[in-house]
């Protein structure tokens, strides 16, 4: 029951990333569901989602969660971003709709601290703590 719940709490959020998947689906990315310990999410990449990645308004991105939907540039960076992402999946399953206005409010304080909005967001450090990237978080880290 309470997996069902987590799932309603983040479904506008997986809702948006299934749209982002829908509109990538014409350049065929590889698409899986995929578990990391009691955390599941669709996971693609490839395709057009490489292309939006590396162009993202916001920075490039190796990935990016969207609720229970993860998207990746490449299997590679999935598999080495992807703990740091499931990490996201269950930011979204207790925050639910909250999240993206919880991560700005985090990153606008960060900043009013005199730090960084992303590397110092509390949403992010959580993240950074799981994989291989927390050994180069804060570092330009190409592919």
């Amino acid at each position: 029951m309470l997996r069902i719940l987590k799932l309603l709490w983040a479904l506008p959020i997986t809702m948006f990333g299934l749209l982002v998947l829908l509109l990538a689906l014409p350049s065929r990315p590889r698409v899986a569901w995929l578990r990391i310990g009691d955390t599941y999410a669709l996971c693609a990449w490839g395709g057009w989602l490489a292309v939006w990645l590396r162009r993202h308004p916001l920075g490039s991105m190796f990935a990016a969660t969207l609720g229970h939907v993860v998207v990746a540039r490449n299997a590679r960076l999935l598999c080495e971003s992807g703990a740091h992402e499931y990490e996201h999946v269950r930011q979204t399953e207790r925050w639910g709709v909250l999240l993206p206005f919880a991560y700005c409010l985090n990153g606008l304080w960060q900043l009013l601290r005199g730090r960084r909005f992303y590397w110092d967001n509390a949403f992010e450090v959580a993240a950074y703590r799981f994989g291989p990237e927390r050994f180069v978080r804060g570092r330009a880290v190409r592919d």
